[in-house]
């Protein structure tokens, strides 16, 4: 279909060219700054970080396809010159974009890489309004930049492909524009304009240094280029290298995740109390991780016990218990009065192996981009153009290791519990020499006034379990390099040819000033990674998984193996005391053998294809009182295909715990025309000077979902002119993307803590009986758990009530479009009363509602929503999500969860938005130009809304909680004195919390806190996930001469530290949050020094 469909769409546009060549006339000269998809002027009240210059300077920007020369923007803009972006210390689009004060909801960027991306690892993306980044579009020169990414389907631009040096400014249009600019513009455009100013060679470097180690970043950009009154040439070239910074490397990451708590006196608390109350030696100011270097047998109440090499407080050899299965307390065999096993030299948190992990991973960038234009002569002013362009992006990635925890079979010559083996424990046996420890047996019988012996002779209750001979088991450890290193390769190639110009035999009466414009645009965007792991196949057939006699790489059973699972296989111990290093607790098997055999790559290759086709005539068709009547008319013809191509290992889920990922296959093909007109009712009257409407439509015709409409309604008024009132309406449409519809079926394992298990301490720990009085659950969770089938006072898993469970997702067919509608009112004011200074000010009120969104709802948002469903009754839609196994009341493990996309009702996102500029000359002794920009936004409503099949609604609101802060703002303060130009940035961000019904309740060790003992001597806690406001600072200085630039500066100039949470509340590492908006480089040095050669 991929080479008809191109066939077609080449005729399409030569058509469409062949019809504006027949109809030509006023094309903009040559060195004019042309951008084809709009050219709209905005006073400095639109502009989000706006040059002083731009107070009075006219720049043409995004939001309409009609060419004005006039008329300051009806649609809310911000405006981010990479000039001044480059004097706060910015340079890199993700940085600059996700910064800016549209920007909010948790933004994706390369601190990410230890999770599974929608656009897969190396992505950065930019969400608007908070409403997802595949909600708003990304352009260059008013031209679609096609999704790129690796694994899965993406589905959204990787922003660190975008070019860094090339770039004159950021447009960011804050309406719904699918009527202009086409499906899939509900939240907003960012528009990347490229600069045109080439004359001759220059070479520029730009570097970032922050003072604590690693994250430095250097760009090298060398460009090239002429600017005549017929045409402009450019090309450049950039290099970006990346160094790695890791956890380990910053203040705020470099030690272990502890406990935050707030005590009910406002004191925050993170030294832990919990395990020394119980028993056990001091957690310190760490919190409980994934603890390895243990093992878990099932067939014993022992649960896991610990390797003590030398020791053992039962009869397991080197390994000892560690916390007492019927007391609850640690266990303390050599009777010193502590716990025999210091819990945190078995846990993963704060080791040197998990600070090792990227926060920043190095990467390297390549950039290389061309284009131009000339203008021939003739009254049609032809001007073909074009735009060429080759990204590169390689990151190397390390996460910290997890746990790896197969099952041992019983008869495996290695296992711990086979008794037959010369190293193997009857652990029958050796739980009973735990419970006649004279130390343990002491403290059994002090908590309930018998030892076990004396339990069992007395007919109560025996808890010796016997011989029990060979049992399985689950040695629990940590192996080095295991699936935490991933590399990356992305590149994309973006191709665009084009012809403009006038239309000469199209003037006639009031009919004149028309135009064409006609392109196509082709871009490929090519991703490979490859990840690193164990192959669980193979460990299971090294381990006797498949052998009748537990024999390793044996399978008398008639399983069907790989054949690369079987090559080569050789025994695997699980006990070889390599896998069980204490204090470091990340180990290695004992052989290289064993390594070599065990390892293998997963490989993904991943190719989005994008061709759009598009041309467009627009022109004056008669004349008003007021002024001309402006008409544009277009089309557009856009396919998309998708191949994603994930290897055996990848597709399968062949690495042992690891999802499966079958990649995408797919295409689709939209057509669309569009119209807009602009009308001037009212010019040069009392009360207005100026009163215009704008009106623009669009059909969309998509393969899979029909036709749809769009439209838009944009009203200007000046009642004076220094005074613009403006109000826009529009509707827009996003039917699924090639991600929604085609990800295929995908499955793997995400922990899942389930509520409607009996919590720890609500149970007795000896008789198994149920406490009510001590179950802090709220009524409504209990309630939703009966009414979805389960007892929640029966339900019993000794207090361990997060569980492994299977998960499924994928595209769908079956889904329905989304669509919105789109409000905003405002102002914009810029004085005119003075030559004196300068002064602008502008607010805008927006508003956007969507119906129908798509989202692809995760275990723990299906778990909160069914079971923290205030009805209470077990309505909410998500519950048909979730599958148990109700054959055992006493154990109704959740199965399978379905994590598939689906259409949610409704989605809202409202606020205001202000600019305020000032400028003027102070007369300090010499002239000193000043400029002062202030850009906030105010969020007033994020909320989403589900209607479930009882016609209940469950409606959730966010503004005030992480990535939703209430307030933003920016404040550039600029003065420039001859050749020099100092700086000062400040940026704003309000205090943020969580949603009031997930804040824990105050309670105490014996409860759900960590930190606090409570009363009669202590208060109680909960868990910390609040940040208060949030200020950052930076500053430069920049000497400007004639043939070369070169500044230098400070970001974070206080040096200012990200806030501290519990990250059991909160996405972050080691406390510190990630994603919104906080810096986690620290104190940065940067400097930037230009050189231009060869020019007029």
């Amino acid at each position: 279909m991929r080479f008809n469909a191109q066939r077609n769409l080449l005729a399409v546009t030569v058509a469409l060219a062949c019809a504006g060549l027949n109809s030509a006339n006023a094309q903009e000269n040559g060195n004019s700054p042309v951008i084809e998809e709009s050219a709209i002027v905005a006073t400095a009240a639109d502009e989000a970080s706006s040059p002083p210059q731009a107070s009075v300077e006219e720049v043409v920007v995004t939001g309409s396809r009609l060419r004005r020369d006039t008329f300051s923007s009806i649609s809310p803009l911000q405006i981010i010159t990479t000039e001044f972006a480059k004097e706060a210390g910015l340079i890199d689009a993700a940085d600059i974009l996700q910064g800016s004060t549209a920007a909010t909801g948790q933004q994706i960027d390369l601190t990410f890489q230890g999770f599974v991306l929608d656009n897969g690892p190396a992505a950065s993306t930019v969400d608007l309004r908070g409403l997802g980044a595949n909600r708003n579009l990304v352009l260059i020169n008013g031209r679609r930049v096609s999704p790129s990414g690796v694994e899965g389907a993406p589905a959204a631009p990787n922003l660190n492909l975008l070019p860094r040096s090339l770039v004159e400014r950021y447009d960011i249009l804050l309406d719904g524009a699918s009527s202009v600019y086409g499906s899939d513009a509900i939240a907003g455009v960012v528009n990347a304009i490229l600069r045109k100013d080439f004359d001759g060679l220059e070479v520029e470097i730009f570097g970032n240094q922050p003072v604590q180690s690693g994250g430095s970043d250097t760009t090298v950009t060398a460009s090239w280029g002429f600017n005549t009154d017929r045409g402009v040439f450019g090309i450049g070239a950039e290099y970006v290298d990346s160094t790695k910074a890791a956890l380990a490397d910053r203040d705020w990451t470099g030690d272990c995740a502890s406990n935050v708590e707030i005590d009910e006196n406002g004191t925050i608390r993170t030294e832990d109390q919990y395990y020394s109350s119980i028993g056990y030696p001091s957690y310190g100011n760490c919190s409980f991780g994934g603890v390895a270097a243990r093992t878990f047998i099932p067939s014993i109440d022992a649960g896991s016990i610990y390797y003590t090499p030398g020791y053992s407080n039962g009869g397991w050899g080197n390994f000892s218990e560690s916390g007492d299965p019927y007391t609850g307390l640690g266990a303390d065999g050599n009777g010193d009065g502590v716990g025999d096993i210091n819990l945190y030299d078995y846990d993963l948190n704060g080791k040197p192996a998990s600070l090792a992990a990227d926060l920043f991973p190095a990467s390297t960038r390549y950039n290389v981009m061309a284009y131009g234009e000339y203008t021939f002569d003739g009254e049609a002013n032809l001007t073909p153009y074009f735009e060429a362009n080759y990204s590169y992006l390689e990151i190397d990635s390390k996460s910290g290791e997890g746990q790896l925890f197969p099952e041992v079979p019983a008869n495996n010559p290695y296992n711990l519990c086979n008794p037959n083996q010369p190293d193997g424990v009857d652990c029958g046996l050796a739980m009973g020499a735990y419970l006649d420890n004279p130390s343990i047996a002491a403290g059994i019988a002090n908590q309930f006034g018998l030892t076990p012996a004396q339990f069992r002779d007395f007919g109560i209750v025996n808890l010796y379990p016997g011989a029990l001979g060979p049992v399985s088991t689950t040695p629990i450890v940590s192996v080095r390099g295991d699936r935490n290193i991933t590399e990356v390769e992305q590149s994309q190639v973006r191709f665009v040819a084009g012809m403009r110009g006038d239309i000469p035999f199209m003037n006639f009466g009031s009919v004149e000033d028309w135009s064409f414009d006609a392109y196509v645009s082709y871009s490929l965007s090519e991703g490979k990674s490859k990840r690193y792991g164990v192959r669980e196949d193979r460990l299971n057939y090294s381990l006797g998984y498949y052998s009748s006699t537990s024999t390793p790489c044996e399978n008398d059973l008639g399983a069907t193996l790989r054949s690369d699972a079987t090559a080569g296989c050789v025994p695997v111990n699980m006990y070889a005391p390599s896998l069980y290093p204490i204090g470091e607790v990340v180990g290695d098997f004992g052989t290289q053998a064993e390594r070599n055999y065990l390892f293998d790559t997963r490989n993904f290759d991943t190719e989005y294809e994008q061709i759009v086709a598009s041309a467009y005539v627009t022109g004056d068709i008669f004349e008003l009182p007021a002024g001309e009547v402006a008409l544009g008319l277009g089309a557009e013809v856009r396919f998309d295909d998708i191949s994603s191509n994930p290897d055996a290992v990848a597709a399968e889920g062949l690495f042992w715990g690891f999802f499966s990922d079958k990649g995408a296959q797919g295409d689709r093909q939209v057509s669309e025309v569009f119209a807009e007109v602009e009308i001037p009712l009212l010019a040069n009257k009392p009360l207005a000077t100026e009163l215009s409407v704008n009106l623009s439509g669009r059909i969309t015709d998509d393969e899979y979902y029909g036709t749809n409409t769009t439209e838009s309604v944009k009203i200007g008024w000046r009642p004076v002119e220094p005074l613009l009132i403006r109000g826009t309406w529009g509707t827009a449409f996003r039917a699924p993307n090639l991600r929604e519809l085609f990800l295929a079926g995908s499955t793997g394992f995400l922990n899942v803590s389930d509520p409607c298990y009996i919590p720890d301490g609500a149970f007795d720990d000896l008789t198994g009986a149920y406490i009510p009085e001590n179950d802090k659950r709220d009524p409504q969770v209990l309630s939703n758990c009966v009414a979805t089938g389960v007892d929640p006072t029966i339900a019993d898993n000794g207090g361990f009530n997060t569980f492994s469970v299977e998960v499924s997702q994928g595209g769908s067919l079956e889904l329905d479009p989304e669509e919105s509608e789109s409000w905003t009112v405002g102002f914009a004011f810029e004085q005119d009363f003075s030559n004196k200074f300068d002064f602008s000010m502008g607010m805008t009120y927006y508003e956007i509602d969507i119906t129908n969104t798509v989202i692809e709802p995760s275990t723990g948002f299906i778990i909160s929503d069914c079971y923290g469903d205030e009805a209470g009754n077990g309505a909410s839609v998500f519950c048909n999500r979730i599958t148990r196994d109700l054959s055992d009341p006493t154990n109704p493990q959740i199965t399978s969860m379905d994590l598939g996309f689906i259409n949610r009702d409704q989605e809202v996102a409202r606020g205001i938005d202000y600019n305020i500029f000032f400028g003027d000359t102070l007369n300090v002794g010499v002239p000193i130009d000043f400029r002062a920009n202030l850009t906030a936004s105010k969020l007033l409503e994020r909320s989403t809304e589900f209607v479930n099949p009882d016609d209940s609604v469950d409606r959730e609101t966010y503004q005030g909680e992480w990535g939703f802060p209430e307030w933003q703002a920016q404040l550039a303060l600029r003065f420039t004195w001859d050749r020099w130009t100092a700086t000062w940035e400040t940026r704003y961000l309000d205090s943020v919390g969580q949603d009031p019904e997930s804040v824990d309740p105050f309670d105490s060790v014996a409860g759900t806190s960590d930190t606090c003992f409570g009363p009669p001597n202590d208060v109680l806690c909960r868990d910390f996930a609040e940040a208060g406001s949030y200020l950052l600072h930076s500053t430069s200085l920049f000497y400007d001469a004639d043939s070369w630039t070169i500044g230098a500066g400070v970001r974070n100039v206080f040096d200012k530290a990200p806030p501290t949470v519990d990250g059991s509340e909160v996405v972050s590492y080691s406390n510190t949050p990630i994603g919104y908006g906080y810096d986690l480089q620290g104190r940065t040095i940067f400097f930037d020094v230009v050189y231009r050669m060869g020019g007029s």
